[in-house]
């Protein structure tokens, strides 16, 4: 009998939220939850009461501990298990994608290229885990996820904890099969109670040839037919069923197939060596012929091929050699957390010798830097009387000093407490320098201000220009100091005012002293904090390329350029930063979550309100950073990555759900209606850079309307529905405002950048656009916030340019200002003395300005960009960030 969901759901109360079943097995059920704690989606399994009733729920979640331990790639990780209210339970982060077997349900065969894929993931997480002592048993179709590009397993552990927990040794208990009859090797089939690892190698060979073939070697009208089939009868050749198996790849199928475990790969290692070849596109369409060059030869094997091909084969067999990727040899051990605070706990930085461990906590804009010991202890701060924030620590190669960078520029104090000596001072018209790591020989340090990546020498000299690129940060020096690992792109990412921004970026390697940066990863998705392994050869970085933020791998040449790939080590981790110990044993990483929905207020006709008295418009467990209402006020229309990727979304206001407008294969932001509501124009990503898109407000075709060599974003529409408002470059060096007017033909011309200059006091200032523009009701004016030589709130003629400038509370306004609804005033966000932001209002016509909302609850921050006004009302998203800091064991494939 089905588990009942009101019965787990009250069960689970405290832990999770269930939202609703995803699906149901003779083993358990499994439900979509929300954990509250950690602002994220699971899967939760719940064990069928009458198995549950026969385990022991101490010996049960004892059982499967080893597998909770697990990091790997193509494993989905145990985040959590336990009893509660005579349930038995496990918890598994929520992975959007479908099932292996859903995909055979669809497609039926698969081509063989994804076949040896998906091969060659599962042996890799089998390796994995049997090095770890772990035996799968139940490795079928329905265990294997698919998502984004890759092949998870999962249920780690759980045949083998049921097994044991109930004290049987037979494969059912309370009427449960503990193992699959169409996927049992012929040990398990016979009951035999010597099980070991090759079992798996025999469930991924039939796991293999229904992928091939369509269908398992054997099939029956009972499992006691099947049963008997498996251990008294040989399967057909997989060869047979399909014509088009490349015989290399039926050879190696058919061997996990061999009744005797001795007669089978007899490791999971060996079937990878096996598979990997055959992964190249050479391998992956191999011939009719058997190719003796398919898998690797043994070394008597070798010689012969030297000696009778002569100077030819060694030229070829060296060629195939050098042109073969090469694949990290790092994998994730078992990991533990280190701080477990509400709040943010972000930027790990371990110290040289791996035992102790520096990282900013506290709020954005004050957070402060703590240094503890692994071990366990008191954390202690490094500066214990400071103000404003202190960020991004970096070690001396000595373990002695931190280097840090906070509002004065870049800071040096003793690691144990002490007071800070101010090294790089922040400059007081453009952004702050961006600290970077001490030089392995302690002499001088990286930063780069003005993208200008700089060594700075600790004696005092003056620093050495190294490259200028474009919006430069988390620097890495290579073991050997000849290299620069860098990211370029999203410099938000980090920083205090969008903390885990979504965005594009790309990781370089630089020579120290000369020579062009060399791209390693693409510039698709988010690629960051980079971390050389020992020796130089190996690169550990974060990405979401694949989905969630976790960390990857990638195998570098001689020279510092990618030998291959990249490969993904954790799964499901929400991976902030990384560090590595100078000895590579040990990995700290920060796991990041964060969720910011949209919230409204009514606009206060006297003195400001708080914001405590918000009310929630959107729920959910999602990242929205920009949003819009229409002018009829029935539509909101807002980002999301809600299913994933960053994407468009519109829902009726105060009733109904979501609806998905686009489908894009990169992120879309900033959705904003056109005037009549029936259009909205956005940016997204899809040649690499920020551009332009308009689109049908009910969904349908996106029409680009730029094309520029920089980036555009921030469109804002004129009154007459027929031209935006942009923000070109808005990183570089001259950010400006760019407008565009359709044409009668429906066609978009290239954007015509407005001027930027004003006369004030005499003397003609620029305007450095920090915001996207904004146009007025009435359309004579766009509003933008100016930094550089002019501090306010810039209102732009549309047709002239600048002319003249509304001061504020703020030295630079960095959020998109906002009309309300009558023209008469220009809302912006500000922060006084203390840390607290507000939603402030000027004049149009001049003026002092006023507070109208203060973020002054510090459990709803402001988040993210959006502000938005209609009826009286003021809309805004606000976010709950958490994150704390991990350790974890760095091993080395054997």
């Amino acid at each position: 009998m089905a588990t009942s969901f009101e019965h787990v759901a009250a069960a689970l109360a405290d832990r999770y939220r269930l939202i609703r079943e995803l699906g149901s097995g003779g083993m358990a059920t499994v439900y979509l939850a929300e954990d509250p704690k950690h602002h994220r989606r699971v899967a939760v399994k719940v064990l069928r009461p009458e198995l549950a009733a026969t385990l022991g729920a101490e010996r049960f979640t004892r059982e499967i501990d080893t597998a909770a331990q697990f990091q790997h790639p193509h494993i989905l990780p145990l985040l959590d298990s336990g009893e509660a209210g005579g349930f038995l339970y496990y918890v598994m982060p929520y992975v959007e994608g479908e099932s292996l077997r859903d995909r055979l349900a669809h497609q039926g065969e698969l081509p063989i290229h994804d076949v040896v894929k998906i091969l060659t993931e599962i042996a890799d997480a089998l390796a994995y885990a049997h090095a770890h002592g772990v035996v799968h048993r139940d490795i079928k179709p329905d265990n294997v996820l698919l998502s984004g590009r890759h092949a998870l397993v999962m249920d780690f552990g759980v045949a083998k904890a049921l097994t044991a927990a109930s004290g049987a040794s037979d494969i059912t208990t309370a009427g449960v099969a503990l193992g699959t009859p169409a996927y049992m090797a012929p040990e398990q089939a016979a009951a035999d109670p010597h099980i070991d690892h090759r079992a798996d190698i025999y469930a991924t060979g039939v796991l293999g040839y229904e992928l091939i073939a369509g269908k398992p070697p054997f099939t029956g009208s009972s499992a006691a037919e099947v049963l008997a089939a498996h251990v008294t009868q040989r399967p057909e050749p997989v060869a047979a069923r399909r014509a088009a198996c490349p015989p290399a790849l039926a050879e190696i199928v058919m061997k996990c197939l061999e009744k005797r475990a001795a007669d089978r790969w007899q490791t999971a290692d060996e079937l990878l060596a096996q598979l990997e070849p055959l992964a190249t596109p050479s391998g992956g369409s191999a011939p009719t012929t058997a190719q003796p060059g398919i898998r690797p030869l043994r070394r008597s094997r070798w010689r012969a091929a030297l000696v009778a091909g002569g100077a030819a084969s060694i030229l070829a067999v060296a060629a195939i050699l050098v042109a073969r990727p090469r694949r990290p040899e790092i994998v994730l051990g078992r990991r533990a957390q280190v701080t477990l605070d509400p709040g943010l706990e972000i930027d790990p930085a371990l110290s040289p010798d791996g035992k102790l461990i520096a990282y900013a906590a506290g709020p954005p804009g004050s957070m402060r830097l703590y240094v503890r010991q692994l071990a366990g202890g008191t954390p202690f701060p490094v500066v214990r009387e400071a103000g404003g924030f202190q960020r991004l620590p970096a070690w001396s190669p000595d373990g002695t000093r931190v280097l840090f960078l906070s509002e004065r520029g870049i800071e040096a104090a003793p690691a144990l407490g002490g007071v800070p000596r101010l090294l790089v001072a922040a400059l007081p018209v453009a952004a702050p320098p961006v600290v970077g790591p001490i030089s392995p020989d302690g002499r001088s340090f990286l930063y780069a201000s003005r993208d200008s990546l700089y060594e700075q020498p600790f004696d005092g000299a003056s620093p050495r220009l190294i490259f200028k690129g474009l919006e430069l940060h988390s620097f890495a020096w290579s073991p050997d100091g000849r290299l620069i690992a860098y990211v370029s792109g999203n410099p938000l990412f980090n920083s205090d005012v969008g903390l885990g921004n979504i965005a594009p970026s790309a990781i370089w390697v630089v020579p120290t002293r000369s020579g062009p940066p060399v791209q390693i990863t693409d510039a698709k998705s988010l690629n960051v904090s980079p971390g050389w392994a020992p020796g130089g050869r190996e690169l550990l970085f974060v990405s979401n390329r694949d989905g969630g933020r976790d960390i990857y791998a990638v195998a570098l040449t001689s020279a510092g350029g990618p030998a291959g790939d990249p490969v993904r080590l954790t799964t499901g981790a929400n991976v902030q930063a990384i560090s590595l110990a100078t000895d590579g044993r040990t990995l700290a990483y920060s796991a990041f979550t964060e969720t910011s929905n949209v919230w409204s207020v009514p606009i206060p006709r006297g003195g400001p309100i708080s914001v405590g008295q918000a009310r929630p418009v959107t729920i959910g467990n999602q990242t929205i950073e920009g949003f819009d209402v229409s002018r009829d006020g029935r539509w909101l229309v807002f980002d999301s990555n809600r299913n994933g990727r960053q994407q468009i979304f519109r829902v009726r206001l105060g009733s109904g759900e979501p609806e998905q407008l686009t489908n894009d294969s990169s992120d879309v932001f900033f959705p904003v209606f056109s005037p009549d509501g029936r259009e909205i124009a956005f940016h997204g990503f899809r040649q690499g850079r920020r551009q332009i898109f308009v689109m049908p407000a009910a969904g349908g075709r996106a029409v680009q309307v730029t094309n520029v060599a920089g980036d555009e974003r921030g469109a804002h529409w004129a009154p007459n529905g027929q031209r935006l408002v942009l923000q070109r470059d808005y990183s570089g060096d001259d950010p400006r405002i760019d407008v565009v007017t359709r044409e009668a033909d429906g066609r978009w011309p290239e954007p015509r950048s407005l001027a930027a200059t004003v006369r004030l006091g005499g003397r003609l200032l620029r305007c450095t656009a920090n915001t996207p523009g904004v146009w007025s009701p009435d359309g004579r004016w766009i509003a933008a916030g100016c930094g550089g030589e002019i501090s306010g709130l810039g209102l732009f003629s549309p047709d002239s340019g600048l002319a003249r400038v509304l001061p504020t509370t703020l030295a630079a306004v960095s959020r998109a200002p906002l009309w309300s609804d009558d023209g008469t005033s220009v809302f912006y966000l500000a922060g006084d003395s203390t840390g607290v932001r507000s939603v402030n209002a000027v004049p149009a016509s001049g003026g002092n300005s006023r507070v109208v909302v203060r973020f002054d609850d510090p459990s709803r921050p402001w988040h993210r960009y959006g502000l938005g006004v209609h009826g009286g009302r003021m809309y805004f998203t606000l976010g709950d960030l958490q994150s704390d800091i991990w350790v974890t064991q760095v091993e080395r494939r054997p």
